[in-house]
């Protein structure tokens, strides 16, 4: 397969995934909401509120969906970047090592590095225990619609 589909595959698989996080993360808030992090301004709110800066004055529902946007060109980044690594013929582990890392990255990384969430030292063990295993399904989401895609 070459690279370019391979990309393009990534970034199908990594917008499929982050619809199935999405749904994940509400269900999470409605069973178990004592494992929603503790996010002091949504990462795509935050983000958005930074290009404001150089972007012109646009509509608050245009905002919204633009900051909406930005979650799932996360977690297509994280299908490109699945895209490029070799795979085994263990495709969930693997997928879920992903979600691990894409995991890490905000959680022990970014989030906090930027105050949009105390470190993890500050957190309750559940609302550490939810999003690794829903970051975890994630990442196997990714793997598999990549591999169905591929089909």
């Amino acid at each position: 397969m070459n690279t370019m589909k391979k990309l393009a595959l990534g970034a199908a698989a990594g917008a499929v995934a982050t619809f199935v996080m999405q749904g994940m993360l509400e269900q999470g808030q409605k069973h178990i909401p004592e494992g929603t992090p503790p996010i002091r301004k949504d990462p795509g709110e935050f983000m958005l509120d930074k290009a404001k800066a150089v972007l012109p004055p646009m509509p608050k529902k245009v905002e919204a969906a633009a900051a909406k946007s930005l979650h799932l060109g996360y977690g297509m980044t994280a299908g490109l970047v699945w895209s490029l690594l070799p795979h085994s013929r263990w495709h969930a582990a693997e997928g879920a090592a992903l979600g691990l890392g894409v995991w890490a990255a905000g959680y022990l990384g970014w989030l906090p590095a930027l105050d949009l969430m105390p470190p993890i030292s500050e957190q309750t063990k559940t609302q550490i225990a939810v999003p690794v295993v829903e970051h975890a399904l994630f990442g196997v989401a990714v793997a598999k619609a990549f591999e169905a895609l591929a089909a």
